[in-house]
This record gives C-alpha cells, structure tokens and sequence, in this order.
C-alpha cells in the first residue's frame, strides 16, 4: 500500500510539470497577429507574421522568391 501512495505522488507530480510546462510555454509565444496576400506566381492565398513585412522570403507552395508585403499592402 506504501508503494502504490509513493507512485500515485509521483504520477500526479508528473502531470502536474507537464501542465505547468505547457501553460508557461503557450504564454511565451503570445498572440502575434498574422498578415495575408496572394502570391504573384500561383496566386494562392498565404500568410505571412506580421514581424516578417518587408522581408524576402518564398511561396511555401511554388517557391516563387518574394518580398511580404507591409499590413497596409495586405489582404486583412
């Protein structure tokens, strides 16, 4: 019986560091916004971090080179 208290303990120490662990690394990352437009070569509709606007970069589905666009030059 002394056994099964010390795993149950453990078990709940775990779970516990896993949700702390989580909860803190959700809060790390914040709520940064996202910017969309059309790609010039395939015309299909990306996003982009509103961090990464006049940065070069490429199409994730043609690989045509770019520059993203600033948030007054976006679909939003």
């Amino acid at each position: 019986m002394d056994v099964m208290i010390w795993v149950l303990v453990g078990a709940g120490v775990v779970v516990l560091g896993v949700v702390g662990y989580r909860f803190l690394r959700s809060r790390e990352k914040g709520e940064e916004p996202y910017l969309h437009f059309r790609c010039q070569g395939c015309r299909r509709r990306l996003r982009f971090h509103a961090r990464q606007a006049g940065h070069a970069g490429e199409c994730s589905h043609c690989g045509r080179k770019m520059t993203f666009p600033t948030a007054s030059e976006s679909l939003d």
